[in-house]
């Protein structure tokens, strides 16, 4: 009898996506960390690291907007395209 208590409570029960672990819908307001603008520019993840570092910052006239949260590195969607219709794409 506890065996098949074991094999019941081991089986896989599907859990239903939440508000909270959705992952949030593209929006002006939306924060995107690296690997998302990459995904959204069809660039490398390298790419995006390398024009929010402080070196890139100091060379480019207008470099790419970033948020900065302590160590982290999140894009505003919204200051993103602004950017890219700046440099023409």
């Amino acid at each position: 009898m506890a065996v098949n208590a074991r094999q019941n409570s081991a089986q896989h029960i599907p859990i239903p996506l939440t508000e909270q672990s959705r992952p949030p819908a593209p929006g002006p307001d939306v924060l995107l960390t690296p690997a998302e603008l990459a995904a959204r520019l069809a660039v490398p993840q390298s790419w995006v690291r390398e024009k929010t570092r402080e070196r890139a910052r100091q060379h480019d006239r207008d470099p790419l907007p970033v948020v900065r949260l302590g160590k982290y590195v999140r894009f505003s969607w919204a200051a993103v395209q602004a950017w890219l219709a700046r440099q023409g794409a």
